[in-house]
């Protein structure tokens, strides 16, 4: 490209600015009123080609691109809903630790390895038996209003099988799998409490095994799909009839046909104190189970859900 000399820049220049001048001049000729149709006359355009193109196809895109953030919404509640799960999950599983430190602290020191290992063992075979048979029980959809049916052993990824609408609308089966398992598991650690001292190890496994399964049975009547007191319209929120009254129950029918403690009556009727051996283990299990509420109760929403 052939460089210009100084004097020819200048009468480039000379010939470029009066051009410039004559254009600011008729600029400044037109009213204001005239310069403000020009953003309206383009906006009208812009509006003018929108709707033809939404004519031709424009508007179906839109409708498309409508659907695809209405779908990222629901799955990202989607994943919400199961980290706040897992959650209260963690929280009531811990409560199973909390059951062990206030019986063991309000037992005799003697007792307390017996009393830590029904409580950790417990834990396991309710875990076992409710993945083995008390989920299809309590929520299998192939059964009818006295006890559920289908998917044993967890063996069906598919949510219509234990009664559940699908991922995102509802929890994964695996995910509501484990915060159930976790409940069956606490009605049958209530237990534990209200036969500490005075029974053997292997028939207090037989007994859990036992409760897990009635359990499952009468859960399926409140919570179960086609439960017959579902379809009477009883409601049970985070489990006061179906978790709590079935433990407490079995705990009473367990008390009674143990009895009291040996040593705890005289033969007068007298009654001798059998004192606890460590308070302060009783404490920190009271404040555990308290924790574990947090989980227990606005867990069973089964979402971070506002409503």
């Amino acid at each position: 490209m052939k460089s210009q000399s100084i004097p020819e820049i200048l009468k480039n220049r000379r010939i470029f600015l009066p051009k410039t001048q004559t254009l600011r001049r008729v600029i400044q000729k037109i009213s204001p009123a005239w310069l403000g149709c020009i953003p309206l006359a383009a906006i009208i355009t812009v509006l003018w080609h929108s709707a033809a193109d939404a004519q031709t196809g424009g508007g179906v895109y839109l409708e498309r691109q409508i659907e695809d953030v209405a779908t990222s919404l629901d799955q990202l509640q989607g994943f919400i809903n199961v980290g706040f799960v897992l959650f209260a999950t963690t929280l009531v599983v811990f409560m199973n630790a909390g059951f062990g430190m206030l019986e063991v602290g309000m037992c005799r020191q003697k007792n307390a390895v017996n009393i830590l290992t029904k409580n950790l063992v417990v834990f396991g075979i309710a875990i076992l038996a409710y993945w083995s048979i008390g989920f299809s029980f309590m929520f299998g959809a192939q059964g009818n209003s006295f006890i559920g049916w289908g998917g044993f052993f967890l063996s069906s990824g598919d949510s219509a099988t234990y009664g559940l609408s699908p991922f995102p609308e509802n929890l994964p089966v695996g995910i509501f799998f484990l915060f159930q398992a976790a409940f069956a598991a606490t009605a049958a650690t209530i237990v534990s409490g209200a036969v500490a001292e005075r029974i053997r190890l292997d028939a207090f496994l037989l007994f859990s095994f036992l409760i897990i399964t009635s359990y499952t049975i009468s859960g399926h009547w409140a919570w179960g799909s086609g439960g017959w007191l579902q379809e009477m319209g009883f409601t049970d929120f985070a489990g006061t009839t179906v978790v709590h009254s079935c433990g407490a129950w079995a705990a009473l029918v367990g008390a009674i046909m143990l009895g009291p403690r040996i040593g705890k009556y005289n033969a007068d009727g007298s009654v001798n104190t059998i004192a606890a051996h460590n308070f302060s283990l009783a404490t920190l299990g009271a404040l555990i189970l308290w924790l574990g509420w947090f989980g227990f109760n606005p867990g069973s929403q089964l979402g971070g859900k506002l409503s």
